[in-house]
């Protein structure tokens, strides 16, 4: 069963990443753009199994924003026209410094930038923001939500913690699915790695 929740919220995922999987030039830049594809519909799918306090839901619209990946941003523009996050249009915002965030509800910091991540982590602070990281020790640098790779795939690991002072609640569900969760309930802390 719990193998059958996984795949069903990867496939989900999967799902919202096939309409922007073209071929691409190389094999190597295949994987990459896949890789991408499959992080943006992630990030997308995330926001299904993640609780924002009301106020935060009272803007125009669901903004994802980007911190430090083209490619992310890209994939995330291919991916969001016409969908809604919570009752709202979703949109992309490329963002170059954490005082741009303005409104948005997630903020995906690229691997890149992880050397300044508990700068951002702190200037965002206890705004009702997912902060989703992209290194190995992303959690460990107060991401919420961390990508991760085990066995050539994409997988995610969870910080409760991390959640709960950005005033959000993370579903069961996600939980479940996720290869590792820091600071959950013993019900919810199982690995699928």
């Amino acid at each position: 069963q719990h193998s059958r929740r996984y795949m069903n919220v990867v496939w989900r995922a999967l799902a919202g990443a096939l309409c922007v999987l073209a071929a691409a030039a190389s094999t190597g830049a295949q994987e990459r753009y896949r890789e991408d594809a499959v992080k943006a519909a992630f990030l997308y799918r995330f926001t299904g199994y993640v609780e924002w306090p009301e106020a935060a839901l009272s803007k125009s619209d669901f903004t994802i924003a980007v911190l430090g990946s083209g490619e992310i941003t890209r994939e995330l523009e291919r991916l969001l026209p016409g969908r809604t996050i919570k009752d709202l249009p979703a949109r992309v915002r490329r963002i170059e410094r954490v005082r741009e965030l303005g409104d948005a509800q997630m903020l995906y910091v690229a691997a890149s930038r992880l050397s300044d991540i508990r700068a951002i982590v702190s200037e965002v602070g206890t705004k009702p923001v997912l902060v989703v990281t992209d290194h190995p020790r992303g959690l460990d640098a107060g991401g919420a939500v961390n990508f991760i790779s085990l066995d050539r795939r994409v997988r995610f690991e969870i910080s409760v913690p991390a959640a709960m002072r950005a005033q959000l609640k993370v579903g069961g569900e996600l939980l479940s699915v996720a290869a590792r969760v820091r600071g959950a309930p013993e019900r919810a802390d199982s690995s699928c790695a």
